[in-house]
């Protein structure tokens, strides 16, 4: 009989593992798997938290209290497809509780002018050369969405969250993210040149 609980050998690699697998690994105390996914998923959630909440000291003590919960009541996690949607989720609702007096909304436009979406999908679609000038032109594009509209577009886009999971942090019916999604991708598309919508075009039909 195979031991569910058996730690894999120096050979073997978590990042074969899909979702699921190494979710339940955690889940039965692997402390390496832990380990694993901090290092494979801190980036995005440092990133994304910046965008919600420009403190780093604050983004970055919500990440570890995430990171510490987790292991703490590994026992009674449910299983995930999903790690990345689980991570972002947490650490939403955590910057939210840490940060009550704030307004979140105004931190999130804050942050986006500060980072403008630095490397960003974009980036491959057209060549090394124009990507400042590009990304700085989207900055100054997206800044002119509501709040709501800056984040689904982050979410969907440069974390590559599904629909369902997208809805589910921000809290929105899966049609009501579809619809302010293509509003903001309408917008876009209205306000940039040729080769801004050449490659909003190619986001939608990849992400959509």
């Amino acid at each position: 009989m195979t031991n569910s609980n058996k730690i894999l050998n120096p050979g073997e690699s978590y990042a074969a593992l899909p979702d699921k697998a190494l979710w339940r690994k955690l889940m039965e105390g692997d402390k390496d798997a832990l380990a694993f996914i901090y290092r494979s998923y801190f980036p995005s959630l440092f990133k994304y938290g910046m965008k919600l909440n420009p403190d780093e000291s604050l983004v970055k003590d919500c990440i570890h209290d995430i990171f510490v919960s987790v292991w703490l009541s590994r026992e009674r996690l449910s299983l995930t497809d999903s790690i990345k949607y689980y991570l972002l989720a947490s650490l939403k609702r955590k910057i939210a509780s840490q940060a009550q007096k704030a307004q979140p909304e105004q931190l999130f436009a804050q942050a986006l002018r500060e980072t403008a979406f630095s490397h960003s999908p974009e980036e491959a679609l057209i060549g090394e050369q124009s990507t400042l000038e590009l990304r700085a032109k989207l900055a100054r594009v997206m800044e002119q969405l509501p709040p709501r509209q800056k984040e689904i577009l982050y979410l969907r886009f440069y974390e590559g969250l599904d629909t369902k999971e997208t809805a589910a942090i921000m809290e929105l019916s899966v049609n009501s993210t579809y619809v302010l999604l293509s509003k903001a991708l309408s917008y876009l598309k209205k306000n940039s040149d040729q080769l801004m919508i050449h490659i909003l075009i190619v986001l939608q039909v990849i992400h959509f």
